[in-house]
């Protein structure tokens, strides 16, 4: 009771205060042309937007909570020509710079000088390493996903950023962590388990170290994802693309099909609509919405099926120039099969090499015939054919035929569901002042098994899957059978796997430009997080199974403080991070052994066994101070160096598998620790950026991280438990990395553009991922 009362209080806490994640700020100054004196009372706004502000005394002006993207800025004051600069380009976190400068001189009504900006190619404000790609850029990419283009970074090896383990990465939308809390269990990259439309993201950025202290959870690598916004104007766009040419000239086993759209523009029930029913609603509403669905139809293999389905959609209602509201959602779904070689020998047809298998045991022949549909011939499984009976030209005591389906057909389908929905309010309380409120919740669910091809219970339902569990209704999984120890001749894949987990986030935030020089911020996060694990494992047959069936609820919160000062010779960021993580959630207290050798000896009626000595597992804390610096040498090279401290929570996959040590088999056990400490990172970055021409530019970035804490497991005898092994994941592993990486970019011009990079670095420690340490921790 005590601890629903606390989270009462920090949850309406959370709602007294306010975080911040995809917008960047524009910042100038306004100059006559003559005398190159400050102009104050310049209006500079953005077209087609409410955002805008007024110079000061000394002609300048900043304009915050820009979403990211490509913008026309017009200056405006009576007496003087308008100008307008197009393509100003806004990145997240980033300070892009515009300077006006004014003339008197008359024209037309309703004209104005029009300049088109250029992008700096160094970004003076930039403290730590970051890359950013525009929907623009995205586009021209022959690449089908944004973490794809992550992967083409320097200092990104696949899922590893910067030598670290593919988990510890965190992928954020619209400033909102999405992230499955036992992500493990599907393996994906840092537990994103969301497909997002390439078409529906304004900008990607990238970044792998140094991170600001509003970050938290991390260690390695950030993708920060901000999501298209509509705008005044209908804009679209379609793609198609597609292998099957539909030609016998042209033959290929690899068929796919890809679709991708994306439309946008002002809401059309209240723009269009009500207003000729005499109902007009207070502001602007703008919608964006989009779709990627990829259909993979065959492999370079048999059975390399996949379907993924991807939908994005966010409206944005203006509610007032100060007050603006944000509704989003992501919906997501992809179902694909394996091909597995032990299985591609006996089945049907032509992607087969055998239809049909045999063999004797005690003077019995065992018949296989493998068809297209052996649901067609349930009622004639292991009928006695013949007793005795002769079969190519041998007689037998006995012949069982048994009719079944290609092998691949008995191996698992996966399916992998996540829906993300999220709110955000926006209040600008005065031109340099803003918080933001978020309120997010993430479902996600993976999921795979065994179908019953066979239709073994008789309803006619071949696509439900086979139930482990031997004291529930079947249909039922029967035990694998192989040739020569390897190939597949009968039987399911063993194993059964559904993993759901829920997500539910509060975050806020408050920015003020209290100074031109001095731009704060600070905020609160609070994570409630739900999983339900249901992984089953069997080797021999179902009578003895691995289970791993859990329900548990833990939380994360935070609070940070951090000040980005801007001065022309010099640009820091300082902050400081909490972060707090509690394994027992909400409910009550999870235990584990004081000693895993002697865990238990009894069990209670509910065949949980009773811990001899049981602990608490404990609540984990941090504090986290980050440090940025960028040093502007000359117009052309810029100097920067990061320091920071890093926190991540343990994945819910080593926190509570099987973590109530039931259903043991002698060894392979795997255990859960609920007092597992959270891994941490100390990294140290330093880099120069030097600008040759105006398109072209190089980095060299030199890196170092110090890793304690890392996932392995300890092999540990259950003496009390008849000398069982027990794997009890444990904080085991360090690790230190350093690298260098070099940059070559050449701005996109009339012809052509490009990046090169390279990189050089040293990961040294026990293990690469938690399971390839073992033996050196025993």
């Amino acid at each position: 009771m005590f601890k629903k009362v606390i989270f009462l209080v920090v949850f309406l806490f959370l709602f007294s205060n306010v975080f911040a994640g995809v917008t960047g700020k524009i910042a100038g100054k306004v100059v006559d042309s003559e005398t190159n004196q400050p102009l104050p009372g310049v209006n500079v706004v953005i077209k087609g937007t409410t955002l805008g502000a007024a110079t000061d005394i000394d002609g300048n002006y900043i304009i915050l909570n820009v979403p990211a993207g490509n913008y026309q800025l017009q200056a405006t004051m009576i007496g003087y020509t308008a100008v307008t600069i197009e393509n100003v380009r806004v990145s997240i976190d980033i300070t892009t710079r515009v300077d006006f400068s004014l003339s008197t001189e008359v024209l037309e009504a309703g004209e104005t000088v029009t300049i088109v900006a250029e992008r700096p190619m160094i970004q003076k404000d930039e403290v730590s390493t970051r890359h950013f790609v525009s929907s623009e850029e995205i586009a021209l990419l022959p690449i089908d996903s944004f973490q794809e283009i992550a992967r083409r970074q320097a200092g990104v090896v696949g899922n590893h950023f910067r030598g670290g383990r593919s988990g510890e990465v965190l992928v954020l939308v619209d400033g909102i962590p999405v992230k499955d809390p036992a992500g493990t269990y599907s393996g994906n990259l840092g537990g994103f388990t969301v497909d997002v439309p390439e078409y529906g993201i304004q900008e990607l950025e990238v970044s792998l170290g140094g991170f600001g202290a509003e970050y938290g959870n991390v260690q390695s690598g950030i993708l920060n994802l901000a999501l298209k916004e509509g705008k005044q104007k209908y804009a679209g766009r379609l793609r198609m693309s597609s292998t099957d040419f539909r030609s016998d000239e042209i033959n290929t086993r690899l068929l796919r099909d890809i679709y991708e759209f994306n439309l946008s523009g002002p809401e059309p029930l209240t723009t269009h609509l009500l207003p000729k029913l005499g109902i007009n609603l207070p502001g602007s509403l703008s919608f964006s919405l989009s779709g990627d669905i990829n259909d993979k139809r065959s492999g370079y293999y048999p059975n390399e099926q996949s379907l993924s389905q991807s939908y994005q959609g966010k409206i944005t209602y203006n509610i007032t120039p100060t007050h603006k509201l944000v509704f989003g959602g992501i919906l997501s779904n992809t179902e694909w099969n394996d091909f597995y070689f032990p299985a591609s020998k006996y089945g049907p047809g032509p992607d087969y090499q055998e239809n049909e298998y045999k063999y004797v045991t005690n003077d019995t022949l065992y018949h296989y015939i493998y068809v297209e549909d052996p649901s067609k011939y349930r009622e004639q499984q292991g009928l006695l054919n013949q007793s005795p009976g002769v079969f190519d030209g041998d007689e037998y005591s006995l012949i069982k035929t048994y009719y079944v389906g290609g092998m691949l057909d008995y191996l698992w389908g996966r399916q992998q569901n996540s829906d993300l929905a999220y709110i955000l309010w926006t209040h600008t309380l005065s031109p340099r002042t803003f918080y933001e409120v978020r309120l997010n919740t993430f479902y996600t669910n993976y999921h795979y098994a065994t179908r019953d091809v066979e239709d073994r219970d008789g309803d006619g339902d071949t696509d439900e899957d086979l139930v482990w569990d031997i004291n529930k209704p079947g249909p039922h999984p029967i035990y694998r059978e192989r040739e020569s120890n390897y190939w597949w001749v009968r039987g399911d894949d063993p194993g059964y796997r559904d993993q759901k987990s829920w997500t539910h986030s509060i975050k806020a935030d408050i920015v003020s430009q209290v100074t031109n020089n001095h731009l704060l911020k600070g905020g609160l996060e609070f994570l409630l997080h739900q999983t339900k694990a249901e992984n089953i494992s069997w080797t021999l047959n179902l009578a003895a199974v691995r289970k791993d069936i859990w329900d548990q609820d833990s939380y994360d919160f935070a609070a940070y403080i951090q000040d980005k000062l801007e001065f022309a010779g010099i640009i820091a960021l300082i902050g400081m991070r909490f972060d707090l993580f509690n394994p027992n959630g909400l409910s009550d207290y999870i235990y584990f052994p004081g000693d895993y050798n002697y865990p238990y000896t009894r069990v209670g009626e509910d065949d949980i066994p009773i811990f001899l000595d049981p602990q608490k597992a404990k609540t984990k804390y941090q504090f986290s101070p980050r440090l940025g610096i960028s040093h502007p040498i000359t117009d052309r090279d810029v100097l920067h160096f990061t320091y920071g401290h890093y926190f991540q929570r343990p994945d819910g996959y080593y926190l509570y598998r099987n973590n109530k040590i039931q259903s043991l088999t002698k060894v392979g056990n795997y255990i859960g620790n609920p007092d597992l400490n959270p891994e941490k990172t100390v990294a140290y970055e330093v880099g120069v950026e030097h600008q040759f021409t105006n398109d072209i530019k190089a980095t060299i970035t030199g890196y170092y991280k110090d890793v304690t804490n890392l996932m392995n497991w300890q092999k540990v005898v259950g003496r009390s438990i008849q000398n069982i092994e027990l794997n009890v994941f444990t904080n085991a592993d360090y690790g230190n990395i350093k690298g260098l990486e070099f940059t070559f970019t050449k701005r996109a011009g009339r012809f052509w553009g490009a990046t090169m990079n390279y990189t050089y670095s040293i990961a040294k420690g026990r293990a690469s991922n938690y399971l390839t340490g073992y033996g050196s921790f025993t």
